[in-house]
């Protein structure tokens, strides 16, 4: 009794969070979508033999999310929710770790609970990225967790000169940089801090450390050799954009930090009501005074151990995003990581305010919570729904599913051609009994990018097909193009529209991308 009693913060909190997560995943909040339907195929592949080393069609995030929702798929059955499912469990995990984290770093047992209370129901963007699954983000949270309280415990705490400790750390901190180059963060801190204490008695301990991390990357070494090191070369080389800090910094301020404070949905440029980004606003402008009067009164030499690698941590996240490409992404996920400080941060603010007047704690607790659940709810009923796609052509529901699948069925167009967003889902809902290759364009502009097609294998499939159909998504230029190159080819065909699909079927003869003038 004793041991749940000592535990019971945690205990509500991982109570809240999962009830949340349930609502979430089986209310029709959330939507599936390509990148979803690639870890759900990988999955699949994965219980028929295959050994996905990366996301399908890249060099980098390792596919330890879909081994584990093989994992789920072998229990449960292949089904969308298990893929939530398995987000749902990792997430859970992420508020253990930071009970376990805020209690190494803190000496006020106060700060522990107000922690995990307030990570029950986060806001809108850790909520999207930690309940569908892009291939990394809630594996990555969990780990980074693990890396920055066991890194505490070697470099601070009582297992300096734990070998256990040491080569666990190794292999979580492999495996976090397998997962996802986010692993950086959190390795950052950790490494320097480690660096800045050297001590030549822990020298066994470090090669532990190098070791063990050698074996919980080892996926990625063996990729490399066996691939001219092509995972080295995307992890060192230009990443996506080229952009000015001042564009980074502009990108930062106007969308990614306001996501992360939960004053707008991730996939689109719409803040939250006025109301709610006032008080989000007072909340957080409250914890930076607070903090910044903190640091001023006790100074830089007085900060504890954990607060010590909390700030470079921080320092860390942010030397990230405006020196990098990440910073103009504008969706905010890749501010996750520095949801860690903000709830640190708030938590500190609100121990303070329990010692002051009981109430003014209970108060800001409510308002944080509110805020983000009211935000939930905003975004589980706007048209979108929560969705990890921002894009027009991509960002649609699932609504239209079903009628598609029986509309394809019942015409014999099994085998056909679309883009990125639409093949792979299509794959998994029927249990590739459909297949679509990825060989058409999904931008406006109708530019094609030949990564898009991330498992060559089915334009194998399809281009052996002598029935194809095309299906495009809310791209009238494209339907245009492929209408006109029909009918100058001299093939006959019919059209119709399910939702937010058009359908071009029952063609005369097959037609391939590259007759309409799209290389594979």
């Amino acid at each position: 009794m004793n041991f749940l009693e000592k535990r019971r913060p945690l205990i509500l909190s991982l109570i809240i969070a999962a009830v949340f997560k349930i609502w979430l995943v089986f209310s029709n909040s959330t939507t599936f979508n390509g990148d979803e339907a690639v870890i759900a195929t990988m999955a699949r592949h994965i219980l028929q033999g295959a050994k996905p080393v990366f996301f399908y069609g890249q060099e980098y995030m390792g596919s330890l999310d879909a081994y584990l929702v093989a994992g789920g798929f072998a229990i449960f059955g292949e089904h969308v929710w298990v893929i939530r499912l398995v987000q749902s469990v990792l997430y859970l995990l992420y508020i253990v770790t930071l009970w376990w984290l805020a209690k190494l770093w803190f000496k006020d047992s106060l700060k522990p609970a107000i922690v995990v209370i307030l990570a029950a129901i986060p806001p809108i963007v850790v909520t999207t990225y930690t309940t569908m699954s892009l291939g990394g983000y809630g594996e990555s949270l969990l780990l980074g967790n693990l890396i920055l309280s066991l890194g505490y415990l070697v470099i601070y705490g009582d297992k300096q000169f734990n070998s256990k400790t040491w080569i666990i750390l190794g292999l979580v901190g492999g495996l976090a940089f397998w997962t996802l180059g986010m692993a950086g963060i959190y390795l950052l801190p950790i490494g320097l801090l480690g660096l800045w204490k050297f001590d030549r008695k822990k020298i066994k301990y470090y090669l532990f450390a190098a070791g063990s991390f050698l074996i919980g990357s080892l996926p990625w070494w063996f990729y490399n050799l066996e691939n001219e090191w092509g995972a080295f070369s995307t992890l060192t080389g230009v990443h996506i954009y080229s952009s000015s800090i001042f564009e980074r910094i502009q990108s930062a301020i106007l969308f990614c930090i306001p996501a992360l404070l939960g004053m707008r949905f991730p996939w689109g440029s719409e803040y939250l009501p006025w109301p709610l980004i006032f008080v989000i606003l007072i909340l957080n402008m409250g914890v930076i005074l607070f903090i910044a009067n903190r640091c001023r009164k006790r100074g830089v030499k007085d900060l504890s151990n954990g607060v010590t690698i909390l700030l470079i941590y921080t320092l860390s996240c942010f030397m990230i995003l405006f020196l990098s490409t990440y910073g103009i992404d504008f969706t905010g996920r890749y501010l996750l990581p520095l949801y860690l400080p903000l709830l640190f941060a708030m938590a500190s603010l609100i121990s303070y305010l329990f010692q002051k007047k009981f109430i003014f704690g209970w108060m800001v607790i409510i308002l944080i919570l509110g805020t983000n659940l009211i935000g939930s709810i905003l975004a589980a009923n706007s048209v979108d729904k929560f969705t990890t796609q921002f894009d027009p052509i991509s960002s649609f529901d699932n609504s239209s599913d079903q009628a598609l699948i029986k509309f394809l069925t019942e015409k014999g167009e099994l085998r056909g051609y679309s883009n990125y967003w639409v093949t792979f889902r299509f794959a998994f809902l029927t249990n590739e009994e459909i297949i679509f290759a990825a060989d058409l364009p999904y931008k406006q502009d109708l530019s094609f990018n030949p990564l898009g097609n991330r498992y060559p294998r089915y334009s194998e499939i399809v281009d052996a097909s002598e029935k194809v159909a095309f299906i495009t998504t809310d791209q009238p230029n494209l339907n245009e193009l492929i209408r006109n190159k029909f009918e100058s080819l001299k093939i006959s065909f019919l059209e119709t529209d399910i939702g937010e699909f058009h359908i071009f079927y029952d063609l005369s003869e097959a037609v391939r991308p590259e007759d309409i003038g799209f290389s594979q």
